[in-house]
């Protein structure tokens, strides 16, 4: 190879691949990776929470917990079932309707006994529509109430709600769920705060009196921290140049390639590059 070659060779590889001053060169062009969504620690007060892998159950608790609220539900049902099919207190008590023969036909006593049938008729049904009215008010708000629940569950960022869930409701019984459920601003947060904290959670349910377990609710609600939990970032990609590398900036280097920028005359650079290669 004649030195002229060597010289266009050298000059190619210079205008081509610039000298870097680092190990890695990150990649323009390329979009940053978007973040995980972040989930979220619930904390009673200044106690933390177990780790997650103390407080997730087995498969197989689990389901026999799955079955367990299926039971407690279907028992629920039931009860609701038999508390409408019993007489309500003081109701209105319409009597028979009374006839003409009753009364020896005799007509005022018989019409003065039919027109208080008709009163206490009258009276019943109008009992009958307002606690038709009430109960249907009552099961209405209680859905609603669920309804806000169940969106509520879908919008917390943890993945072992339902373990949590279950864990809570084994130390609450359903008087007590209800409580919760009506009372607390949001029982979403608080269910998953007990299942996740099962020691505070079998505290508040040996608290037998409603009226004091309700204020107990209202106290620990009070206490609930939620912090943010980021995932870890993604690892940066970069890709390696393929000119030689440099720890340190050669001032004599880079001053001939302004030089050569202005001039566009090259051969100093060459000659340069070529008298540090034959002084190692």
């Amino acid at each position: 190879m004649t030195d002229e070659t060597a010289v266009v060779d050298e000059i190619e590889e210079e205008l081509e691949v610039p000298e870097q001053t680092g190990d890695e060169v990150v990649n323009a062009d390329q979009q940053p990776e978007p973040e995980e969504p972040e989930e979220i620690t619930v904390s009673i007060g200044e106690e933390s929470p177990p780790p997650e892998e103390e407080t997730r159950a087995p498969e197989w608790v689990r389901d026999l917990r799955k079955q367990h609220r299926e039971l407690q539900k279907r028992n629920r049902e039931l009860e609701q079932k038999l508390q409408a099919s019993q007489p309500q207190d003081q109701a209105v008590q319409v009597g028979k309707k009374p006839t003409l023969e009753e009364y020896d036909y005799d007509t005022s006593k018989f019409e003065m006994a039919l027109e208080n049938w008709y009163d206490r008729k009258r009276k019943a049904d109008d009992q009958q529509a307002r606690l038709k009215q009430a109960e249907e008010q009552q099961q209405k708000e209680w859905q609603n109430r669920l309804n806000q629940y169940s969106e509520a569950k879908t919008k917390l960022k943890v993945k072992d709600y339902d373990d949590a869930e279950s864990i809570a409701q084994e130390s609450l019984n359903v008087v007590q769920q209800g409580v919760i459920l009506q009372g607390a601003e949001n029982p979403a947060l608080l269910i998953y705060a007990l299942g996740k904290n099962p020691k505070k959670a079998r505290e508040l349910g040996a608290i037998t009196d409603p009226v004091k377990f309700a204020f107990a609710v209202a106290k620990m609600e009070t206490q609930l921290k939620v912090q943010a939990k980021k995932a870890p970032p993604a690892p940066e990609k970069t890709i390696k140049g393929t000119g030689p590398v440099s720890g340190a900036v050669d001032a004599t280097l880079e001053r001939l390639r302004a030089e050569a920028e202005r001039t566009g005359d090259m051969s100093k650079v060459v000659a340069y590059k070529r008298s540090k290669r034959n002084t190692k």
